[in-house]
């Protein structure tokens, strides 16, 4: 777990935010659209009564040990009949916390493909004046409800946004019920509208962005394009970083852009990047609570940003499970440990 605590101004506040946006993919900017809200594509995805989310009693599944499966370099995706399943009704665990799932679909959010490497919780603690951003591999082994033992990305291709929120409920004791959703491509503009994203590359990253985009970079301190930049949080070879790897990867973009964007513009900056913003995301989240966060944030001047990933440190199994590579968690301990992190709760 990784924290930074900065005295800002205001607008310097507001640019954090946006940054939080940008990297953990367009939550924090939204709670400051207030006469640009108009452009945002509102969505809905219905929420109802539903099971309480107890898995305790669902055998761990059969895996061979863990062998080959991550140096194939081989994406793995699940793919069948996309069901637009409900978000179920959750009591809200601290009324002065707001947690949302951030879902970064591959492509646009404008085409049909249900497929996601990128996933995140996304937290803000009113009275910490903390914001979270958590990190979730999308090879963790989850139980989907009608499917048996899936990767977690596998809820999003089969049932939507509705069973991938549900899944993270019962399986980490969250109450989300709100999302943002965005594709990699407008992800891409977004890098591109800040002049690209501050990366330091080591010579095995360089290396991969050569090779899978055909360009020549070097090793060392650079910004690179929003195409580069996609490619950079989606590898998984290089280094051997893995999949914990590029979740940490991702997660240090996060605090890289953050400091890059409060050295480097100013306030004339913010509008018109916000409504580019606003324009390639879907949320189903109302006007009335994200101008209340947006206050909120702006107003502090003691936030704290927060960076995790999921699963904990040795709280989970390498393996290789129906053909793929993927993470066995330790769910209870992970369950606790991201309840302390997000409520301050033990259990």
């Amino acid at each position: 777990m990784e924290q930074q605590k900065k005295k800002k101004p205001i607008w310097l506040i507001i640019l954090l935010s946006v940054v939080g946006l940008l990297v953990v993919i367009a939550l924090a900017v939204v709670f400051f659209i207030t006469g640009i809200f108009s452009n945002m594509h509102r969505d809905k995805v219905d929420i109802v009564s539903g099971p309480n989310g107890d898995i305790s009693g669902i055998a761990l599944p059969t895996a061979d040990p863990f062998a080959e499966a991550l140096e194939t370099g081989v994406d793995y995706y699940e793919t069948g009949e996309i069901q637009k399943v409900p978000i179920y009704e959750q009591s809200k665990i601290d009324r002065f916390i707001t947690s949302v799932l951030v879902v970064v679909k591959n492509g646009s959010t404008q085409d049909d493909t249900h497929q996601t490497d990128m996933i995140f919780i996304v937290s803000w603690n009113s009275l910490q004046q903390k914001f979270t951003a958590v990190a979730i591999p999308r090879d963790i082994l989850v139980p989907l409800e009608g499917y048996g033992w899936k990767r977690i990305n596998a809820a999003y291709s089969y049932g939507d946004r509705g069973m991938l929120i549900n899944t993270v409920n019962a399986c980490f004791g969250t109450d989300i019920q709100d999302y943002v959703l965005i594709g990699t491509d407008e992800l891409a503009q977004l890098a591109d509208g800040i002049k690209g994203i501050p990366v330091d590359l080591t010579e095995a990253e360089a290396a991969y962005l050569n090779e899978q985009l055909g360009c020549s970079l070097k090793a060392g301190s650079q910004r690179i394009t929003g195409e580069q930049a996609i490619q950079y949080l989606l590898d998984r070879t290089s280094d051997n970083k893995g999949a914990i790897g590029r979740a940490k990867c991702q997660l240090k973009v996060i605090k890289d852009t953050f400091n890059y964007m409060t050295d480097t513009f100013d306030k004339d900056f913010l509008y018109p990047f916000m409504r580019m913003i606003s324009k390639g995301i879907l949320t189903n989240m109302d006007f009335e609570s994200l101008s209340g966060i947006g206050y909120e944030m702006c107003m502090s001047d003691d936030l704290s940003f927060v960076t995790i990933c999921m699963p904990f440190e040795d709280s989970y199994t390498e393996m290789t499970y129906d053909g793929g590579y993927a993470l066995l968690p330790e769910f209870e301990k992970n369950k606790i440990l991201l309840q302390q992190a997000l409520y301050g709760k033990e259990e």
